[in-house]
């Protein structure tokens, strides 16, 4: 949360059409086409259901903002997206689970509620505050000398945390190995889809690439430490697991995707959008 500038949030009012699509995407969509993948893929496993939902509901990561750059995306755009979409999360996230997952297993709303300010809101706030005074303090050449251990340091807790999520199940899961290859499935699915309806409606709209490219990154790089964050407050060591694979899904999808937008960008700049 320290790296997030929260004043970029105000830059959203330049790309509403944009700001808007993505929502629809990340909130809309995404938790819709996981419940589908899940009752047809995951029938039966509860546990693994509510992984799925759970992933498809969190919004994308900071990460979005360094694949966008890679692929000469928007940046600016996909930062204010990164940022937007996490506020917007405190509310979407406990509906989203409520509505779709309350279909599968007991969910209480406000336990949600109160558990998501307390990943999100108190860190965002701490993280602002620890920015101010490292900048007031060092200056800005200073802030970004310590940037790049941020996420070295995330990604520590973020392993700590599924290290004794998935010890407390490790028995469950060793007797359940076989459905690896079930929920690898449902998460190929679940991405290869979301990558083609982000950018076919992206294309249909006749957005230019480089907003295609911070759109789509939006969509499909989901922010896995707030997501195992949650199960891990809320839900089954299982369901831990099943976001603990997932990494092994996202990360060669988002890598497939940086060499694919090279195509069509080359395209693009052959037949210039008019947006």
């Amino acid at each position: 949360m320290i790296g997030i500038e929260i004043e970029e949030v105000k830059q959203a009012t330049k790309n509403r059409r944009l700001i808007a699509w993505s929502i629809f995407f990340n909130f809309i969509v995404s938790p819709l086409l996981a419940f589908v993948i899940a009752q047809l893929v995951l029938r039966g496993l509860a546990d693994y259901q509510v992984a799925l939902i759970l992933l498809s509901a969190t919004p994308c990561a900071g990460m979005v903002v360094g694949w966008t750059g890679m692929a000469k995306g928007n940046t600016p755009l996909a930062l204010v997206i990164v940022a937007l979409s996490l506020l917007m999360s405190i509310i979407t996230i406990p509906l989203t689970m409520v509505i779709i997952v309350g279909t599968i297993v007991t969910v209480d709303m406000f336990e949600l509620f109160k558990g998501t300010l307390l990943i999100i809101v108190i860190p965002m706030i701490l993280g602002d505050i620890t920015r101010r005074l490292i900048i007031s303090q060092w200056g800005r050449s200073g802030f970004m000398y310590i940037k790049p251990l941020l996420a070295p340091v995330s990604m520590l807790g973020m392993f700590s945390i599924l290290f004794i999520s998935l010890a407390l199940g490790a028995e469950k899961i060793l007797a359940q190995w076989h459905l690896v290859l079930i929920i690898l499935t449902a998460l190929v699915i679940f991405y290869i889809l979301l990558i083609i309806v982000s950018l076919g409606i992206s294309r249909k709209l006749d957005i230019d690439s480089k907003n295609i490219i911070a759109l789509v990154y939006s969509v499909v790089g989901k922010n896995i430490s707030l997501a195992v964050g949650l199960a891990a407050q809320f839900f089954t060591p299982l369901t831990v697991a099943m976001l603990a694979i997932n990494p092994l899904v996202q990360a060669p999808v988002m890598a497939w995707f940086l060499r694919y937008s090279k195509r069509f960008q080359e395209k693009s700049q052959q037949t210039p959008s008019s947006n």
